[in-house]
């Protein structure tokens, strides 16, 4: 890895990187200077011209293998970590990067620039870890994408997951009265409004729950609820009711999907909360059996003699 930079007042601006792997992990520190910005436009393969103004830094690595080495920017990009000196992002950061699926980074990451997700559209899945207490820029970059995103929130050696489903508007023409209107799709844009003073609020994300059921399908809805069931931090006891209760009524759904995705930690904990009849068991029996999906199969067949193994009926003569 290669990376130009700048000394700033207190510490490192990182203004490229350079590197032959789509998934980068920026240092902590640069010559004893702690990374704390990352300037405009420095994933960006839009940026009108290079700086020339930059300091260099190379691992032993990058010296070996510079001839693969190319610019980190726009479509070379698929998975960022930054690290926890990071405290800055500049405007356009990701402007393009169509590839970026993941992004890591703490909560001393405070201040994003403006339009530093435009067009992020491949970007589904934020790590955060929660060094300093609950409040993160999670919201801030929500905002900015439309498309489904996963959270995990870690802290103190736990996990918390939770899913924000897609939105999009549409404009839809009222003809006879010559008049335009908007029409809202999918949950997401009230799940991204469950945060204060830029803390998550767990307890009205589960209270929107009725809006996922009326408005995102059913493969959304079945990770959004076992994210909650698995990672229960702040689940009450009505929530808990509810998301099984909706697991209970759409089991053999519920099932195919997460075959189709081969989550067995989710079919595990399927099985461990009781949520299965023998209908819907049988039912994702045959489903993973026509997928090809062997593990699952496997795992489907061990519960399905487990809850409803056939007895062999004894005549006594």
């Amino acid at each position: 890895m290669k990376l130009h930079y700048r000394i700033i007042n207190d510490g490192i601006e990182i203004v490229r990187c350079f590197g032959a792997d789509p998934a980068l992990e920026l240092p902590e520190e640069i010559d004893g200077r702690p990374v704390k910005r990352m300037a405009p436009y420095a994933f960006s393969a839009r940026k009108d011209r290079e700086d020339e103004d930059v300091l260099i830094f190379e691992t032993d690595e990058a010296r070996m293998f510079s001839s693969e080495e190319k610019l980190l920017a726009g479509e070379a990009l698929e998975s960022v970590r930054l690290p926890d000196t990071m405290e800055e992002a500049g405007r356009y950061l990701f402007y393009g990067c169509r590839n970026l699926r993941e992004l890591h980074f703490s909560d001393r990451l405070k201040n994003i620039g403006s339009g530093a997700f435009t067009g992020c559209r491949s970007l589904s899945a934020l790590h955060v870890r929660l060094l300093d207490g609950e409040r993160s820029c999670v919201h801030d970059i929500l905002g900015d994408l439309w498309q489904r995103i996963d959270v995990t929130f870690y802290k103190d050696g736990k996990e918390a997951r939770l899913v924000f489903p897609e939105h999009y508007e549409e404009a839809v023409e009222n003809t006879p009265a010559r008049i335009l209107f908007t029409q809202h799709h999918g949950s997401g844009n009230n799940y991204r409004q469950c945060f204060y003073n830029k803390e998550i609020d767990y307890r009205k994300y589960d209270s929107l729950f009725y809006l996922a059921r009326a408005q995102d399908d059913v493969n959304v809805i079945s990770d959004l609820i076992f994210a909650r069931l698995m990672y229960p931090e702040d689940l009450t006891k009505e929530a808990q009711k509810a998301y099984e209760d909706y697991v209970r009524e759409h089991a053999l759904p519920v099932a195919e999907h997460l075959a189709d995705t081969e989550d067995l930690a989710a079919l595990k904990e399927f099985s461990a909360r009781g949520l299965w009849t023998r209908e819907a068991l049988t039912g994702a029996v045959h489903y993973a059996s026509g997928q090809g999906k062997r593990a699952v199969l496997a795992f489907l067949m061990n519960e399905k003699h487990r809850l409803y193994s056939e007895r062999k009926k004894k005549y006594e003569l």
